[in-house]
Order: C-alpha cells, then sequence, then structure tokens
C-alpha cells in the first residue's frame, strides 16, 4: 500500500491584488468570505482526510499565528506541525524547510503542496485527483495538478503537457504569466492548462534533486532543522540563520530546471480567487455562495447609470461595486481628495482619463489621480461591472465635481 500524503499548506501570502480587502495585517486566506469560513478554513478541511492524507504541517508567519490558531480550533482540524517564518523568503525554503523537519521523523515521507487561499468547490475530484498523484509517486518525479482554462488570463503561468489520453501526462514546458495576446494563443492550442500551484512528491526524491540543483540553500535549511525547537506543535526557524536563505519561488528554483514532471487535470472547480476579477466571477456563480457582496449584505444606491454598492470602508480607503447599464455614462467628473482604481470584472469599458480616451475589458484596470478629469461609459450591450477602489482622506458623495452630465446633475452633488 503506497504511502499516504503529507500536506504542506503555504499561509504566509499577503493577497496584495484584493487591497484594501486583503491587508498584511489579514490576508486572503484568513478574510471570512464564505460566511463565518475563510479560504484558509476550507483547505484545512479539506485536507482531513484521514484516507488520504495525513495531518498537515502549516508554514506561515509568527504574526498570523493567532489567525491560524483560531482557524484549527474553529475547524477542529489537528495539525502536525506550524512552521513559523521570521521573514518571507518565498515558497521554495517555504516548501524545503517543512520537507527536511518531517524527514527527520520519516525519511519516505510522500508530499502534496498546496496554497491555503485557493478555492475548490468539489473535494471529491480533487480527492481523485490526489489519488492518482499519490500512486504516481513511488516511481519518482515531480507531479503538479493543472486546471484547463476556460477564458485567456495574464493572472497564471501555463502548462503544455504531450498529447495523450493518460490522465497523467508529461508536461513539456512552461510559460511565465502571459501577455493578453499570447494567453489567447495558449488557450487555442490543446494540452495546455494553469498551473494551479499544487505539487505531489516523495521528499527524498526531492532533497536529493534540490541538492544538486542549489546545495547552498538545502545544507543552511538543514542546519536549521538541527536547531531544537522550542515547543513540539511549532517550529520558529532562528531568525539570524534563516535571513541568510535566498528569498526564491519554488518554481524558478526547482520546477522550471528539471525533467521528470509529470501533471493530472484539476476539474474540481478550481479558483485562486486572486484578484478582484476572479471574486466577481465567483460572485456571480451560484454554486460558490461568497459572501463578498451578496444581495441585501450590502445597501444598494441606485442611479440613473445604474447602480453602486458600498463594499467596504476604512480611514483611508472605500471599495464600490460599479454596475453600469447598457447605453449608460457617469459624468466627466473629477475628486479633490481621492484616488480612484478601476478594475474592470465584467463587460467592457471606455473610459477617459484627462485627455485620454481607453478601452478596458476583463481584467484591465486603471488609476484616476486627484483632480484628474474621468468618466466611465458602457456603450455595449452588455452591463459592465467595477470595482472603484478611493484611497484618500474623504470619500462623499460631494467630492464629485461634475463638468458634463447626460442626466442634468451639473450642479448637484
Amino acid at each position: 500500500m503506497s504511502n499516504k500524503l503529507r500536506p504542506v499548506l503555504l499561509a504566509g501570502g499577503s493577497g496584495k491584488r484584493l487591497w484594501p480587502l486583503s491587508t498584511e495585517e489579514r490576508p486572503k486566506q484568513f478574510i471570512p468570505l464564505f460566511k463565518n469560513f475563510s479560504l484558509f478554513d476550507l483547505s484545512l478541511q479539506r485536507f482531513n482526510n484521514s484516507s488520504l492524507f495525513k495531518k498537515p504541517i502549516i508554514v506561515t508567519s509568527e504574526k498570523y499565528l493567532g489567525l491560524v490558531n483560531t482557524s484549527i480550533s474553529r475547524t477542529g482540524v489537528n495539525v502536525k506541525k506550524i512552521i513559523l517564518e521570521p521573514e518571507p523568503k518565498n515558497t521554495a525554503p517555504a516548501i524545503a524547510l517543512a520537507v527536511q523537519l518531517a524527514l527527520k521523523e520519516n525519511s519516505d515521507e510522500d508530499f502534496f503542496v498546496a496554497p491555503s487561499d485557493h478555492y475548490i468547490a468539489m473535494n471529491k475530484n480533487f480527492y481523485e485527483a490526489c489519488f492518482l498523484s499519490k500512486d504516481k509517486l513511488k516511481l519518482g518525479g515531480l507531479l503538479l495538478m493543472g486546471i484547463k482554462p476556460d477564458r485567456p488570463s495574464t493572472e497564471y503561468g501555463y502548462i503544455s503537457s504531450e498529447s495523450s489520453s493518460k490522465k497523467i501526462k508529461k508536461v513539456l514546458s512552461f510559460v511565465e504569466k502571459p501577455n493578453l495576446k499570447k494567453s489567447k494563443e495558449l488557450i487555442s492550442q490543446p494540452n495546455v492548462y494553469w498551473n494551479g500551484g499544487m505539487f505531489a512528491f516523495n521528499g527524498s526524491w526531492l532533497l536529493n534533486e534540490m541538492k544538486v540543483l542549489n546545495g547552498n540553500l538545502t545544507d543552511l535549511i538543514a542546519n536549521l532543522v538541527k536547531l531544537p525547537s522550542d515547543d513540539s506543535k511549532y517550529f520558529r526557524p532562528d531568525p539570524g540563520q534563516y535571513e541568510m536563505l535566498e528569498s526564491i519561488s519554488f518554481d524558478r528554483l526547482f520546477v522550471e530546471k528539471i525533467d521528470n514532471i509529470s501533471m493530472t487535470s484539476l476539474e474540481a472547480g478550481w479558483s485562486d480567487l486572486g484578484s478582484w476579477v476572479s471574486l466577481g466571477e465567483a460572485q456571480r456563480d451560484p454554486n460558490i455562495k461568497i459572501t463578498l457582496y451578496s444581495q441585501g449584505l450590502h445597501e444598494r444606491v441606485e442611479k440613473p447609470w445604474g447602480f453602486f454598492e458600498n463594499l467596504m470602508e476604512t480611514e483611508s480607503s472605500k471599495v464600490k461595486l460599479l454596475s453600469v447599464s447598457s447605453g449608460e455614462k457617469l459624468s466627466l467628473q473629477r475628486h479633490e481628495h481621492r484616488i480612484e482604481t478601476w478594475h474592470i470584472i465584467k463587460g467592457k469599458a471606455k473610459v477617459i482619463r484627462g485627455n485620454e480616451r481607453l478601452n478596458l475589458q476583463v481584467g484591465d484596470s486603471i488609476t484616476i489621480e486627484k483632480n484628474q478629469l474621468h468618466r466611465l461609459e458602457n456603450s455595449f450591450s452588455e452591463n459592465l461591472e467595477v470595482i472603484e477602489i478611493q484611497t484618500g482622506s474623504y470619500f462623499g458623495e460631494d467630492d464629485i465635481i461634475r463638468l458634463a452630465d447626460k442626466y442634468g446633475r451639473v450642479k448637484k452633488h
């Protein structure tokens, strides 16, 4: 019988693309997007399957320990170890540290590494893919989870695999996050997948391969794990030694430099929920039931051009959902006290910014500076949805100075 997988959950990221929803104090993985549950909660629960997984190892920051422990208490999931990084060093050191620490107790561990801030709708399909991965590891090599693209996206790296009817395929090449033109070319090709950032491997095999690719990093981490920990549940690396580690991603250090890589397609309703675009798509999917801006949760303010909802507000920022009906447009306006950034999450937009005339589509964003003339227009048949992030010192509706308006509101706020 093959080994169960030891999950390694990476929970140290700060989710900067979703600021100000996601902050350094409470990043995306810890935000209760699903009523009272966060993505980290759902990840813990997903790996709480004793027929397939051992107790997980969590790699996070010391400053998130309270959030991690609260999540563990809320879900009731037992964990093997919590590694508390004194500073972020990207994914390669985090994974290597978790592996070497676990191999001290068992030299024949198989691992499954996953981000803790991704959403998976169908756990049953995820488990089936993990069983396939587990059975492949006895032959050595790295196994990835690929996601079949449903649209061109510049947010993810891409994997190209061999043409085969087998459930596990050899990986031929990788493409870093492409521009929109390149992403359109990629998804028109067969056997191309998004890189889901999930890996399965045998720990001893990985360690031997990493010694060849970066012996200095593996030696430094070996010295770290030799040091006694102050608690069996927590491992706190020595800050002085940890500072010496190179900050590098697992993809760049390892994945892109080895040949023995295969992949299986994960068809389980995956999303990284890593941008306002993907959050907007999740909001519109009735199967996901996200509570970012559920109907009735936020007040809807009707406007002649459509409506807006206030999603959140802090002292220095405010987030709105703007919905602009087909054929409508906002006034030509400026603001004295705030900067605005627009993220297009549905439809197409015509934008005036100063002397510029721009056409934006899903995935595009634009920033409007203080006192800069601007206008948002939807001249297309589909409703336009925009996440508007305001930053500044004052966000009142009376900080709208209108110069032209089709609804006769030039002298009104």
